[in-house]
């Protein structure tokens, strides 16, 4: 006969734990990238987590109650065998008994199959959140040498070319001074309007006039 034995229960809480380990290294790397440019892929990897959750405990769920309902079927052809045995002689009989028996057991074989393969999926979801890690370190060194240097040439380009520029507008805005500071020449471009050469050469005009 087939008996359930503590395996799938175990395996049901390993994988629920996994699930929820998965889920919680997720939105720690959310909450790391939020403001990122790479904060879609996180997020849209933390979608994927979730759905992999939810349809896991789905399953999970029709697994137990499928496991229940045939140890139940299995337990009752196992009592009709033995109230039969004694009146019933008939090897037809027998095999039929056998037959629900082994199919019986087939199903539950193929349920803690099904459960093998949940698991190697949630394992993949944590290699992809391992992975996002990975990458989110490489964003913050990458970031720690970029910015420092990003901002020490727009200062640069501020001193040398004396454009001071108005961050505030859509349009190209601000003003040029001299290098004397006694005058100030204002300006203010559409970029939907002018080409970026047609830009630059304004404001090179700009500065030698000044």
């Amino acid at each position: 006969g087939c008996r359930l034995g503590p395996q799938m229960g175990d395996a049901r809480a390993v994988d629920k734990e996994a699930v929820d380990e998965a889920e919680r290294a997720i939105e720690e790397v959310v909450a790391i990238f939020s403001g990122k440019e790479d904060v879609l892929i996180v997020r849209e990897a933390d979608r994927c987590i979730r759905e992999l959750r939810s349809r896991v405990e789905s399953q999970h769920a029709e697994i137990v109650e499928s496991i229940k309902e045939l140890t139940g079927k299995t337990q009752r052809a196992r009592q009709q065998q033995a109230d039969r045995q004694a009146a019933l002689s008939s090897c037809r009989q027998k095999e039929q008994l056998l037959t629900e028996r082994t199919r019986t057991e087939h199903n539950i074989m193929q349920l803690r199959q099904e459960a093998v393969a949940l698991k190697e999926q949630i394992g993949s979801a944590e290699t992809r959140s391992t992975e996002l890690g990975v990458k989110e370190q490489q964003v913050r060194q990458q970031e720690s040498v970029e910015v420092p240097r990003a901002r020490h040439t727009i200062s640069l380009y501020a001193n040398i070319s004396s454009i001071r520029w108005d961050y505030g507008s859509s349009l190209v805005k601000g003003f040029i001074t001299s290098a004397d500071g006694t005058s100030i020449k204002s300006f203010e471009l559409d970029p939907a309007q002018h080409s970026d050469f047609f830009i630059a050469n304004n404001l090179w005009d700009l500065m030698d006039a000044q």
